[in-house]
């Protein structure tokens, strides 16, 4: 946690600041060194080469100037790794969302900018823009990073923050950052775009999965919808999940007696029940039209297999935590226990 110490006006005008490199240009005067054959030397005349070593070779030009040293850092080791954790975990994130998990009431975001950009000038972050935003994701540099601080396992062929934004995913992204940032707990207890495989032509990817035992179930999976697909699509993906659940496997060596399992236990093997699918519906300010959006859905899901429990962005966004209210629009926790 941070309080917002040190939120300076200058925040913004400081973006991409460097110090401009020192000027270490040689004076140019003089000939060069004698010739230990008391012949004459062929580079006698040239002009030697600026800042050249008394080693160098002045008769071959410059080519490469070396990059100038990254700006003075405003921010504590601690806190970049910090940013960079939470950025492993999430893809995605603005300055306000991050300070909303790193800071004291979410009230540092200036401190979160400075920190953001000393994470750009040492290239363990960059930046894309959505609308007037500056979206933030780590590069495969500061991935790398984050995986050899061994905190957190990194997936090898996970997309990278800045591959969705370039393919227009930042308003997804963001979304689920949203509510990742606002449900509270470690941060690290989450993971974003997790496959879920059932056969080999079917699978189910989560937005997010949260790795934290709730009612029966090691985890809960997030969905997100921003009004971007229609019922009927909300709805098959609802039915993928409830494939999953009901998927099996066979458990045994070829051409012997083997038995079959749910295929999930495999991936969740200490939950007793299948996790709880929550989804959450945003893209519009208009509760009722989100209201009214969870009631078709309720319908098309009719007699569903699978725990999924509803609320509206907008509400969420208002309320702490643990004062959000979801809406069950599957089984509830005592049919799933009876058809376990």
């Amino acid at each position: 946690m941070y309080d917002n110490t040190d939120n300076d006006p200058e925040d913004t005008a400081r973006e991409g600041a460097c110090q401009p490199p020192a000027d270490g240009s040689a004076s140019g005067a003089g000939a060069g060194p004698a010739s230990a054959s008391g012949e004459d030397d062929e580079t006698a005349g040239q002009e030697p080469v600026k800042g050249a070593g008394p080693e160098q070779d002045t008769s071959i030009p410059a080519l490469f100037q070396a990059p100038a040293a990254p700006r003075k850092l405003t921010s504590t080791a601690q806190t970049r790794g910090h940013l960079m954790l939470m950025l492993s975990r999430v893809r995605i994130a603005t300055a306000a969302q991050l300070a909303t998990v790193l800071t004291r009431e979410g009230t540092g975001t200036g401190y979160m900018r400075r920190g953001l950009r000393d994470l750009r000038a040492l290239g363990f972050a960059d930046h894309g823009r959505h609308g007037r935003e500056l979206v933030w994701h780590l590069t495969a540099l500061g991935q790398r990073a984050v995986a050899e601080g061994g905190d957190v396992v990194m997936r090898p062929h996970a997309a990278t923050g800045e591959r969705a934004i370039a393919a227009g995913l930042a308003p997804h992204g963001l979304a689920v950052t949203e509510v990742i940032s606002r449900w509270g707990g470690p941060i690290l207890d989450w993971e974003v775009e997790v496959d879920h495989t059932i056969d080999k032509v079917r699978r189910v990817v989560s937005d997010a999965v949260l790795y934290r035992p709730a009612r029966g179930a090691e985890v809960e999976f997030l969905e997100m919808d921003r009004f971007t697909m229609s019922v009927s699509r909300l709805a098959l993906k609802l039915r993928a999940y409830e494939a999953y659940s009901q998927a099996r496997y066979f458990e045994g060596e070829r051409g012997t007696i083997g038995s079959t399992k749910s295929l999930w236990r495999q991936r969740y093997p200490d939950s007793s029940l299948f996790p709880v699918v929550r989804l959450v519906l945003a893209g519009t300010e208009d509760v009722a039209a989100l209201d009214r959006r969870t009631t078709a859905l309720e319908r098309r899901i009719k007699g569903i297999r699978l725990r999924v429990d509803v609320a509206a962005l907008p509400r969420l966004q208002q309320q702490p935590s643990n004062e959000w209210i979801w809406r069950p629009i599957g089984q509830n926790d005592q049919q799933a226990r009876d058809a376990a």
